[in-house]
């Protein structure tokens, strides 16, 4: 058996997994990073000017023109009917069953960009009293600010009734009779 090969089989070579791929690692960044180094020119620096003695005033605000009364329209949502009408500030005025009470009306001063008129009201709902029964308490329907440009910015919330701010302006003077 000298010339007898034994043939044996191969062994098998060993399953390879893919293995991960190394990545290679970023320089992590320097624990303190040197500040760079500022650049002085050859020029002398001059200094600062001294604050002037003189102080100007700062500029005064022009403030609101304020009016005294208030010109509101008011809507009934049932019967479609509108009614214009003007309110002096601080006297109620009563339009069916609200009470309108202007607190303060200004328009915008000159220098602003908007022209606006804006209005302080409050509206309490306040049935009139049925003859022969005491009348009920008021219930505040709205209180607040009313803008005549935005009129949805703050509207009265009312079941019946819409309101809103039309402009403000100055009473008319009593006119004098004539001699």
């Amino acid at each position: 058996m000298a010339g007898l090969a034994v043939a044996q089989p191969a062994p098998a070579p060993a399953p390879t997994e893919a293995a991960p791929k190394a990545i290679p690692a970023e320089p992590a960044p320097p624990a303190s990073a040197p500040a760079p180094a500022p650049s002085v020119s050859d020029k002398a620096v001059e200094a600062a000017p001294s604050p002037s003695t003189e102080a100007k005033p700062p500029p005064v605000p022009v403030r609101r023109a304020r009016y005294d009364v208030a010109v509101i329209e008011a809507l009934d949502k049932v019967t479609a009917e509108s009614l214009r009408f003007e309110a002096a500030v601080g006297r109620p005025v009563r339009y069916k069953s609200l009470v309108f009470t202007v607190k303060a009306c200004e328009r915008s001063a000159p220098e602003e960009a908007v022209e606006d008129a804006i209005a302080y009201v409050t509206v309490d709902s306040q049935p009139r009293p049925e003859p022969g029964k005491s009348p009920l308490a008021p219930r505040q329907a709205f209180k607040g600010w009313m803008y005549a440009s935005s009129p949805g910015l703050h509207p009265l919330e009312h079941p019946v009734y819409d309101a809103w701010l039309i402009t403000c302006r100055a009473a008319t003077p009593p006119s004098a009779p004539a001699p």
